[in-house]
């Protein structure tokens, strides 16, 4: 009498819930990080996005947990559907990933600005969005850590007057790109002059409020920046890039409206 072949063993559990928790939670993880970048939902919507990802991210870790247990231990079909998953979840993770490599990176700062004893005045009727947990700085440690990490980020001293200085800072934030919330154009040669704008975050998209600051000097002008993060949060290393970019597109403005 012939032996019957054995069952094939069934397919491991929680491979399809997996895969479907896994890719809504990395469908609404991008749109909603895509959407804030393009201005179709506010910071809080992203921020309401993002962490709606991150649940549904973990809810996709705990059932492939099940799957994967499946296919270990007992040899059941599946292992690539698991594999597939993990990846989808580990993309999900990646804004997480990257913010916290940023935090241990950057320094625990919410505001960089070149002249760290008086540095501009935040924009009037500025309010940070606080948090319940505050993961900065002390106040008192800012201006150490910032000289620390950013040596780089001091007074700019231009051979020029404030007007003339005035127009090349407002033609850099032309070429970055920021949005103009004010500008205060100096009376004359002799006069101080102001603009506040809005610059973007790479990694999320929100907002940082960059001041620059135009004061005459000694045969010219004195040219400093601030940038402030709206979120009481570490900015991980954005205000710093803000005014590294306008400290070097100026530069290059400068050079080239000499050069003709």
């Amino acid at each position: 009498m012939s032996r019957l072949p054995p069952l094939p063993l069934p397919s491991a559990r929680g491979a399809q819930p997996a895969r479907f928790l896994a890719s809504l939670a990395f469908m609404v993880m991008v749109v909603g990080i895509g959407s804030r970048h393009l201005d179709f939902i506010s910071s809080a919507t992203m921020y309401a996005a993002v962490i709606a990802g991150l649940l549904l991210g973990l809810a996709a870790l705990a059932v492939v947990s099940v799957t994967v247990r499946d296919v270990w231990r007992e040899g059941r079909r599946g292992a690539s559907s698991a594999f597939g998953t993990l990846l989808l979840i580990i993309a999900t993770f990646s804004p997480l990933i990257g913010g916290v490599a940023a935090y241990v990176a950057y320094p625990a700062l919410d505001s960089v600005s070149t002249d760290t004893d008086d540095p501009p005045a935040a924009p009037a009727g500025f309010k940070q969005v606080a948090l319940p947990i505050d993961l900065r700085a002390a106040p008192d440690d800012d201006a150490a850590l910032q000289e620390d990490a950013y040596p780089e980020l001091t007074t700019q001293a231009v051979d020029l007057s404030t007007v003339e200085a005035y127009a090349l800072a407002r033609q850099t934030i032309d070429d970055l790109g920021w949005t103009i919330r004010l500008a205060e154009e100096p009376d004359t040669e002799a006069a101080s002059g102001r603009i506040e704008a809005e610059a973007r975050s790479m990694l999320l998209g929100t907002q940082e409020d960059v001041v620059v600051r135009i004061r005459p000097g000694d045969g010219g002008s004195r040219i400093d920046v601030r940038s402030l993060s709206q979120v009481a949060m570490p900015d991980l290393g954005e205000n710093a890039r803000h005014v590294g970019d306008f400290l070097a597109r100026f530069a290059e403005v400068s050079r080239r409206q000499a050069a003709n």
